[in-house]
This record gives C-alpha cells, sequence and structure tokens, in this order.
C-alpha cells in the first residue's frame, strides 16, 4: 500500500527540546509533552543569543503520528502507542517512508510572538502611563492612595471614623504605590501579616500550652515507668521535667497576659468594629458576614483596597476633584482591585496604558519544506483497503507536518507493495 502526501511551507524547525534530567513518569504524561521517541519531557529553548532553533526533520515517528491523525486519532503519539487500541502496532516494522527527490526547502528569518495572548502576567507591568494621568499625577491623588501607607491600627481608626484620611504622602507615584501593595500582600512580611483578634490569640496560646503540657505528663510517665539506674541519670531526669514545667508555665504567663491587657483588648474591639461595619457595607453573599474577619483572623490585603474605597467615597463627598475614580455609570471603580482585595499588577496599570503592547522575541531562522512524502506498508490488499476506508471515514482533509504549513493526501493505491 502506498499513501502519497503533498506538503507546502511546512516548518521543519523545532523550539523544544528533551530535558534529560526529568524523564516522564506515568503520573506526569497527562501533564506534559513529550517526543514520540523519547521518554524525556520538553522544554522550550530560548530564541536569544546562540538562538535554540534546531532542525527537525521528518523520520519514522513522524510518519506514524501523521498515520494515526488520518485515520481519526487525536491523542498524541506516545499515548497512542502505548494503549491497547493502537491500531498499527503488528505492522510499524513493515510501514518505511520516501521524500520525494523534487522537495524543497527555504530558510526564513522570523520574529516569533504569540497573537493571542493579549494579557501579561498577574504580576508585569509593560506599559508606559502618560504625565497626565490623574490617578498618580493630579493634586488629589496623593490624599487617594495615602490610606495604603497607613498602620495597621491607624487604617482601623481611618475605618471607624467618617472623614476622608488626612495623611498626605510625598508623591503618589506608581512605583512608590507598587512597592506598598506588595507589602501588603505579602502575608510572610510585616505589613501583610494577619490581624488577629484575642479570641484567636487565646486560643492559639491555650493549643501551646495544651501540647507542652502533654509532652510534661508523658515524659513524666516515661521516667516513672522505667526509672533510671543511676543517681546520674536521674539527675538528669528531673533537669528535664523542671525545663518542661518552666516553659509550661512561661506558656501560662503569656496566656494571662494576653486575657488582661487592656491594649488587646481595645485594638480588639477596633478589628471587630471596623470589620463588622465593611461587611455591612460591602456584603458578600457567599461569605455574609465573615467577609474581612473569619474566625477571629483578617487579612491586611482585604482591608486595604476597601479603605481605600471608602477613601474614594469620603473625598468625593467632601468636594474632592476626584471624578476620575468613576466609571461610565458614575460609580467608584479603582481598576485592579476590589472591595477585597487586589487582583494583580495586570489589572491595574496595564489596563491604563490601553493593554498589553505585543512584543517579538529574537530573531530565528525558520526552514519551510515543500515536496512529496510518500508512506509504504507492507501489508496485505485487505487490511489496506480497511486502512483505505478508515481514511475515508475519518475525513481529515488537511494537517500540519511539522508545524504550520499545508499537508494533505493527494493518491491512496492500496495495492500490496514491499518495503
Amino acid at each position: 500500500m502506498r499513501i502519497k502526501i503533498e506538503y507546502d511551507s511546512c516548518w521543519q524547525t523545532s523550539f523544544l527540546g528533551d530535558d534529560t534530567k526529568k524523564p516522564i513518569s506515568a503520573k506526569m504524561k497527562n501533564k506534559h509533552n513529550t517526543h514520540a521517541s523519547s521518554g524525556y519531557m520538553q522544554k522550550f529553548i530560548a530564541t536569544s543569543g546562540t538562538k535554540g532553533e534546531k532542525l527537525s526533520i521528518i523520520t519514522k515517528s513522524t510518519v506514524l503520528g501523521v498515520l494515526c491523525r488520518l485515520i481519526g486519532e487525536q491523542r498524541k503519539l506516545y499515548q497512542i502507542q502505548e494503549s491497547e487500541s493502537y491500531y498499527f502496532a503488528d505492522i510499524e516494522n513493515n510501514i518505511s517512508f520516501e521524500i520525494g527527490r523534487n522537495s524543497e526547502a527555504v530558510s526564513e528569518l522570523m520574529y516569533l510572538t504569540n497573537k493571542s495572548d493579549d494579557r501579561c502576567a498577574q504580576s508585569n507591568f509593560l506599559g508606559v502611563l502618560s504625565n497626565d494621568n490623574a490617578w498618580f499625577f493630579s493634586k488629589e491623588s496623593p490624599l487617594l492612595w495615602s490610606v495604603l501607607f497607613l498602620g495597621k491600627e491607624q487604617l482601623l481608626d481611618f475605618i471607624l471614623q467618617e472623614k476622608s484620611c488626612p495623611l498626605i504622602i510625598p508623591n503618589s507615584l506608581p512605583k512608590e504605590i507598587r512597592a506598598r501593595v506588595s507589602d501588603i500582600t505579602d502575608t510572610k512580611q510585616k505589613h501583610g501579616a494577619m490581624l488577629r483578634s484575642k479570641d484567636d490569640l487565646l486560643k492559639t496560646k491555650q493549643m501551646e500550652i495544651d501540647k507542652q503540657k502533654k509532652a510534661y505528663f508523658n515524659y513524666q510517665e516515661k521516667i516513672e515507668k522505667s526509672p533510671a539506674k543511676t543517681e546520674k541519670l536521674r539527675e538528669k531526669n528531673q533537669e528535664k521535667l523542671k525545663l518542661l514545667e518552666r516553659a509550661l508555665q512561661v506558656l501560662n504567663d503569656e496566656y494571662h497576659v494576653i486575657n488582661m491587657d487592656k491594649v488587646i483588648d481595645l485594638f480588639d474591639q477596633k478589628l471587630k468594629d471596623a470589620t463588622r461595619f465593611l461587611s455591612s457595607k460591602y456584603p458578600d453573599s457567599k461569605n455574609l458576614g465573615e467577609e474581612y474577619l473569619k474566625a477571629g483572623i483578617a487579612y491586611p490585603y482585604r482591608i486595604y483596597p476597601a479603605a481605600l474605597y471608602l477613601q474614594a467615597e469620603r473625598l468625593l463627598n467632601e468636594g474632592g476633584e476626584i471624578d476620575f475614580v468613576k466609571n461610565d455609570k458614575g460609580i467608584i471603580q479603582i481598576k485592579g482591585f476590589s472591595k477585597r482585595g487586589f487582583n494583580g499588577v495586570r489589572d491595574w496599570l496595564n489596563s491604563m496604558t490601553g493593554g498589553r503592547k505585543k512584543s517579538v522575541g529574537s530573531p530565528c531562522i525558520i526552514q519551510k519544506q515543500s515536496g512529496c512524502l510518500e508512506i509504504n506498508l507492507n501489508i496485505d490488499k485487505e487490511r489496506a483497503e480497511k486502512i483505505e476506508t478508515m481514511i475515508e471515514n475519518a475525513g481529515v482533509s488537511s494537517f500540519y507536518l511539522g508545524k504550520k504549513g499545508l499537508a494533505y493526501v493527494s493518491d491512496i493505491d492500496t495495492s500490496p507493495r514491499r518495503c
């Protein structure tokens, strides 16, 4: 059987290579692409510097992939070959191919860009802001963004008062605000660390006490069941028991301090009042009553954005010239910030610059191949006619031979042939 395939302008260049340090495992096959002829993960090769493109010629694996595609298979070749339904499993060795003598290759210098991706990464800022952008360069902008620079207790005080924040920061440059937002949203850093109610502090401390108490009694039980045989060992056991007892006493003292500390009581009340006010002003049907304080814990990255909306509203009520915070419907909308969080630089700064600017990579050489591929199958006529019927039923009119370009079946001859 002979299948003749004509192809035109098919890329014979690959930007993928095998990472030999990361072999494909059964659990990873559904998540990673892999070359059909190897068992390693694929990785993209950079096209800068020494260039990463490499010639990717037509091979036996290419031919097997084409045959599978022609009979309607959509899976990757290595998935097909490992399945029980691999149609060509018994005749792989009877398949060969030839590339026509009239095949032509054309090299072309190209720039690659992904035109379908109009959104940059969540944390990237790729645009340029105009000098008359009111969000950052107006007289009122330092007032608007000032709430983001309040300390945590100052923030709670601002929420509970009815006036705008009077703090005026030195400037409202995007890089300064972005740095501050980064601090606020990092829960592992001081400014982004969670705000904890008194109940949560006491609960956490009680868990530490219970854990230490368990360690103390477990060790006491251990030395009673297996008494030391020497005086020196008995002294050592008693010393460790005293250390455990002292650690337990320290934790009990800390619990007592938290329970009696008036400063903690005051902060606890402010936290509850402020989060209760925000929850009533900006309710969420899915988390009603727990929008800002849940299980005694509140996060700055939720409270600061809500305070930013409060600041905008209060400035407008006080006659501030910040109409730029209103959208077309006259509603306050601060791009990149919701009333319960920060949506990322992509939705904040980039939206003010007209979206992501298309960028291209380094120039690279693309080799385009045109010609004829003849696939020969050394099989009997009955099997050949069955394959021909399967190809016709699948109705694959055209496909890629490599990446991009065009390829199609121009002729099928079912007469027996020897490879």
